[in-house]
């Protein structure tokens, strides 16, 4: 008869059934994140449509999403050069923004054959992940992981939006977003669209009232009403490196993705 007592012979430091968990658990946080379990939202930089999953699923229009701050995670993916015309990273390294950033100078990229490149294209990237709260797409959690200047712009507004409401001491950490996009013409690179996800509300993570109904933020205090100011002309941004790297990356997209003239407008994939 097998003895399994044997199998946590001495040295071997056999741990309890709560502490196995526990340590399983530590990995599973602790690992690097490569890929994703949940279908991918993106904005198409040509048309500033957002869609979701394989079959490219139309965002339907008023569709309120929540945003899963503890599901926030950074890192780099490397891309192969443009003139490899494969599509698949070369490396990804993902971690939850609870650890710190890897050190890109000790990642690797390696090439479909799995030998090292030792190429330095890594780019910074950030990921989160978001549940639609109503209309045809309810339910539907996804995951929005991007790299380019635009996305890192509009991140850069959530998180710091998020901030705020914990530097207030609020437990309505939740931003329940719209999904936009923003265009201006640049003088140079033509049409640039950025994505932007316009908050409609805050909510706790534990709460479930109907969309339109949390729980109503305390007053704030009114200050007295000045007179307003003619509002001034719009003027165009000014070029910036940043602009001009957005530009390469629309160029680059849409002349790979541009639809024939006769192409007939998307659809939306019905479930």
């Amino acid at each position: 008869m097998t003895e399994i007592v044997k199998f946590g012979g001495a040295g071997t430091g056999l741990m309890s059934r709560d502490d196995l968990a526990k340590s399983l658990n530590n990995i599973a946080t602790a690992a690097p994140r490569v890929g994703g379990e949940y279908p991918f939202l993106k904005m198409e930089k040509g048309t500033g449509d957002w869609v979701y999953g394989q079959e490219e699923t139309v965002v339907e229009d008023g569709a309120l999403w929540a945003v899963n701050p503890n599901s926030l995670e950074y890192g780099y993916i490397a891309w192969p050069p443009e003139e490899s015309k494969r599509r698949e990273p070369e490396g990804e390294v993902m971690v939850p923004i609870s650890r710190p950033l890897p050190a890109v100078n000790t990642l690797r990229t390696r090439n479909p054959d799995g030998e090292t490149t030792g190429r330095n294209g890594w780019q910074y990237q950030q990921s989160v992940v978001l549940v639609c709260i109503n209309g045809e797409d309810e339910g539907t959690v996804c995951q929005y992981k991007q790299s380019s200047v635009g996305s890192q712009k509009m991140f850069k507004t959530l998180i710091d939006a998020i901030g705020a409401q914990i530097g207030k001491g609020s437990d309505a950490i939740v931003p329940i977003v719209k999904l936009s996009s923003t265009s201006y013409k640049h003088d140079k690179y033509g049409k640039i669209i950025n994505p932007v996800w316009d908050i409609a509300e805050w909510r706790t993570m534990d709460d479930t009232s109907p969309v339109g109904e949390a729980a109503a933020p305390e007053p704030e205090a009114k200050e007295p009403a000045r007179r307003r100011a003619a509002p001034a002309a719009p003027t165009a941004p000014e070029p910036t490196d940043e602009d001009a790297a957005l530009a390469a990356e629309y160029a680059a997209e849409k002349e790979a993705q541009a639809p024939s003239a006769e192409a007939s407008p998307r659809r939306r994939v019905r479930r």
